[in-house]
């Protein structure tokens, strides 16, 4: 292993942050992941999300106070998605981690753990916190000194009052823990609250604020012993100072410009390098040996002006790059490699870029394990949504990748010397369809469950059943003639899409029903009415709500579709798929606005994995829709896309009427759909009933109320249904509610 490889990044790793916060509070126990993530960072996303639940906030919650416990998991979560927001955007790439860390501690870390403690200290009563923070004071002895006030005897003595040999050896622990001796642990904590609960005299929010004051104190006596930094001095200067906003990244900014003047040698070159190397302007006969010359001559640069290797990931994503444009793609994937790991908690938005580019190329030639490695931190960093299904790399982001590197390695950015690549064709994010081509493809009666394979003119080849494919293809007498001869309808393709499911979708798209009709007059098994696919997470039972046909909808709940059962992107139930449309067809204006901000310069997470999924051709890697974004700042497609948009909501409101869609709600209600389901977007934890009550629809409302609905039940803001009525100025639910005493 080289130096380069051991050098630790300037940022911590998540898992170095939870490690030692965990081993502050003394909460650690025997995590078997932790420790690998503080060593190699996100190896798996799964991990992160109950981390900080597994390692703090449970044990806390067990041990501790659970009302304690809910404070710090508000700060672990904030914490958490502002650490990453930061190690994703403010580039570190000239410190390393002795000159960061002291940086990070002062103004990030310490004002960070003091606000959890300032909270704790308003919400349950606590220590004098000069005192707590005094360099010259124990924090454990500050804390008992607080807690001995008011009573005749410490409690120490309380708690363990008799001679014996027990008593005695319980009350030196405490001492010991008092004069700087040894640290309190969480059981011996727990054991002294118990042995005040148990001798009686003192109060509950005493022995309350014991336990978390300890604890507390504890995790601030381990940190200022392990560590070289004045980890309460920062803390006590920032109260003193009024506790003001920190502007953690100029800081870190400007020690990076500072720190960068020593290296001021390779600006120059490395900005040249990178101009030279962009991967979509065209080469001249000769750049590729000039280039090759100045980049060994930059490297040599590097290694002599920082050889622990600081600034190595920009060595290794140039020379990836070049070797790109060479043609060179398997030598390059391992160059791209390595510029991810060491651009890793370092580079801030670049980052990004070098994933992006290692993404496509690692998906071109077919590595899914290299995938499946940068997808994991692609997701830890918020680069992607959380996958929905069980595999990190599902097979068809593989197409969609693909797709991607002929735009982000364009044949014209290569040097003219490049050998001809064998390159894979690109293939449309969409199937092409040639129309004489199907027309030829006629049934197979003598094995009506045959799987036929369909060629479009883009090389894109689908092998899928053969009654399926008539019916995506609308050919009614086809489908009628293999239903006659036996032809399963549970048979599924590879992606989980049924010929009940392509026929509901085409009757949505051309209005005829005949192909659907056929099938519904079949019986489907509860397998195949509850496929969901893999792609865009599509169910039957979905698209006949989004068909907006109330007897589709029945006939499948009376076969046996589950009424509860998630789909589409956003994982939402049928129910609150229906009240939706309701709010649309009621206020068309609301569906135009959210399709008009769909492709914003900024979409937010569950926006652009609907691009991904949905096959958006300039959505990009990540679903940002960067290039979309760029076009719609020319008036021209400004005002296309603002047809394509008025178009999408005169389309959908044709299709949807209220009548129909309540029926379709007292379907769902009577088949047992939940109006209390708890959806996380786009606004955490409403339900139906609350979308109901947003929508202002009276009779939907009134349905899902007499089917249990609990309109007090708050989502995730603590709004229920009396405020969110009133919020929206939803008059006809207003007034429900209070003619039926809910309001």
């Amino acid at each position: 292993m080289n130096e380069t490889e051991k050098l630790l990044p300037p940022y911590p790793r998540l898992g170095e942050i939870y490690r030692a916060a965990a081993v502050a509070i003394g909460t650690k126990a025997g995590n078997r992941y932790v420790d690998r993530l503080a060593r190699e960072g996100e190896f798996d996303w799964t991990l992160l999300p109950d981390l900080g639940d597994e390692l703090l906030v449970g044990p806390l919650a067990k041990s501790v106070d659970p009302e304690f416990a809910d404070l710090v998991a508000q700060t672990v979560s904030y914490v958490h998605a502002s650490y990453v927001n930061l190690v994703s955007n403010v580039p570190l790439d000239s410190l390393d981690r002795k000159e960061a860390l002291p940086l990070l501690v002062e103004h990030y870390f310490a004002p960070h753990a003091l606000g959890l403690i300032f909270g704790t200290r308003k919400g349950f009563g606590g220590p004098d916190l000069m005192k707590l923070f005094d360099p010259d004071l124990r924090p454990v002895s500050v804390v008992l000194e607080w807690l001995n006030q008011a009573e005749n005897r410490p409690l120490a003595r309380v708690a363990f009052p008799e001679a014996t040999t027990a008593d005695r050896a319980e009350f030196e622990m405490v001492r010991k823990w008092a004069d700087g001796t040894n640290l309190p642990d969480s059981q011996s904590i727990f054991l002294f609250a118990k042995a005040l609960e148990k001798v009686g005299g003192v109060s509950a929010e005493k022995i309350q604020n014991l336990r978390i004051w300890l604890t507390v104190a504890r995790a601030l006596a381990h940190l200022e012993k392990e560590s070289p930094l004045p980890f309460r001095g920062f803390m006590r200067r920032h109260l003193l100072l009024g506790m003001p906003d920190i502007d953690i990244g100029r800081i870190l900014s400007t020690a990076v410009i500072e720190s960068g003047r020593r290296y001021s040698e390779l600006t120059l070159p490395v900005l040249t390098l990178y101009e030279n190397l962009k991967r979509t302007t065209g080469k001249e006969a000769g750049d590729q040996e000039k280039t090759k010359a100045e980049l060994d001559e930059y490297e040599r640069a590097a290694n002599r002006l920082e050889p622990e290797g600081r600034t190595r990931f920009h060595t290794e994503w140039l020379r990836g790059r070049w070797h790109a444009l060479s043609g060179d793609f398997d030598t390059a994937l391992a160059f791209y490699e390595r510029a991810a790991e060491l651009a890793n908690y370092r580079a801030g938005d670049q980052q990004r870029r070098i994933v992006e580019e290692a993404l496509v190329l690692a998906a071109y030639l077919g590595r899914k394990p290299v995938l499946k490695r940068l997808k994991h931190r692609a997701v830890a960093f918020g680069l992607f949504m959380e996958p929905l299904a069980g595999d990190v790399v599902e097979n068809w982001e593989l197409d969609h990748l693909v797709q991607n590197f002929h735009l982000v390695f364009p044949e014209r950015g290569r040097f003219p010397e490049a050998p001809a690549a064998d390159l894979r064709s690109a293939t449309l994010p969409f199937l092409a369809i040639d129309e004489d081509e199907i027309a030829r493809i006629k049934p197979d009666t003598g094995k009506p469950d045959r799987i036929v394979s369909v060629r479009f003119p883009d090389g894109q080849v689908r092998r899928w059943p053969q009654l399926r494919m008539f019916a995506s293809f609308n050919r009614v007498e086809e489908v009628e003639l293999l239903l006659s001869k036996g032809a399963p309808v549970d048979q599924l393709d590879p992606s989980g899409g049924s010929a009940l499911l392509c026929a509901i979708q085409e009757a949505e798209q051309s209005g005829d029903r005949r192909v659907l009709d056929a099938l519904l007059r079949h019986t489907h098994s509860k397998a195949s009415l509850d496929s969901v696919t893999a792609k865009k997470r599509l169910t039957p039972l979905l698209c006949a709500v989004e068909l907006g046909e109330p007897d589709v909808v029945g006939k499948l709940l009376a076969m046996g579709a589950s009424a509860d059962l998630r789909g589409n992107v956003v994982q939402e139930t049928p129910l609150y798929s229906a009240v939706t449309k309701i709010g649309v067809v009621r206020n068309p204006g609301m569906l135009y606005g959210y399709l008009y901000r769909s492709l914003e310069s900024n979409p937010d997470m569950v926006k652009r994995e609907v691009m991904r999924r949905y096959g958006v051709s300039m959505a990009g890697v990540f679903g940002d829709g960067r290039g979309i974004a760029q076009l719609r700042e020319a008036p021209r497609y400004a005002e296309l896309f603002e047809s394509l948009v008025s178009a999408m909501v005169e389309e959908r409101t044709r299709r949807h009427n209220l009548p129909k869609l309540i029926r379709i709600v007292e379907l769902l209600l009577q088949n047992g759909a939940n109006p209390n389901s708890l959806h996380r977007y786009p606004t955490p934890g409403r339900t139906p009933l609350m979308l109901a009550a947003e929508n202002n629809s009276g009779w939907a409302f009134d349905l899902m109320v007499r089917h249990g609905g609990d309109p007090y039940r708050p989502d995730a803001a603590g709004l229920d249904c009396p405020k969110i009525a009133m919020g929206f100025s939803a008059a006809e639910v207003v007034d429900y509610m209070r003619s039926n005493g809910i309001m």
